[in-house]
């Protein structure tokens, strides 16, 4: 035997299929990509200057070098 609902207990009664998508949804929670693989912009932003430090040091000893190489001969 079958029981008989009303047009108001059928709009009451959640969707079983959305129902489920949502235990669903919280049983496969996923953080936020930003947590899970976050920047490396600031190590990477480091390591920039430090290379241009380096470079720049190289310059400076490559010629003090080759000032004093050149200048010192007569």
């Amino acid at each position: 035997m079958r029981h008989n609902q009303t047009g108001e207990e059928l709009v009451n009664q959640p969707n079983t299929i959305e129902a489920g998508e949502a235990a669903e949804d919280e049983s496969h929670y996923l953080p936020p990509r930003s947590s899970v693989h976050p920047s490396e912009q600031t190590k990477v932003t480091r390591t920039f200057y430090q290379i241009l430090l380096l470079l720049f040091l190289l310059l400076v000893v490559g010629l003090g070098w080759w000032g004093i190489e050149y200048t010192s001969k007569p």
